[in-house]
């Protein structure tokens, strides 16, 4: 296979989303806060786990306290998940608990 076997087709007038309508930004924002609100207390039955069953999922005591401080509007959720994925790599990593 040569390089000038392939060609990049770009239309860059097509591959602009149109904007979207007032209605549609305020129902995306509802959607957001629902699922913010949701997450919220989902993490809030994650402290009835033992440490060891946080451990299996990821995750510490002190990451569901630090998700829980963050601002009303930020969703608690993202920040746990990203917590677990790098301890995860970290773990895979090195080969010995965090």
């Amino acid at each position: 296979m040569r390089t000038f076997d392939h060609h990049v087709d770009l239309d860059l007038a097509g591959s602009r989303r149109p904007v979207p309508s007032l209605f549609a930004r305020f129902r995306l924002s509802a959607v957001r806060m629902v699922r913010t609100w949701r997450n919220r207390v989902a993490i809030g039955h994650l402290n009835e786990l033992d440490d060891h069953q946080l451990l299996d999922i990821g995750l510490r005591r002190g990451d569901i306290a630090e998700a829980m401080t963050s601002t009303f509007f930020a969703d608690p959720g993202l920040h746990l998940t990203i917590t677990a994925r790098e301890r995860a790599r970290r773990h895979i990593r090195s080969g010995r608990t965090d």
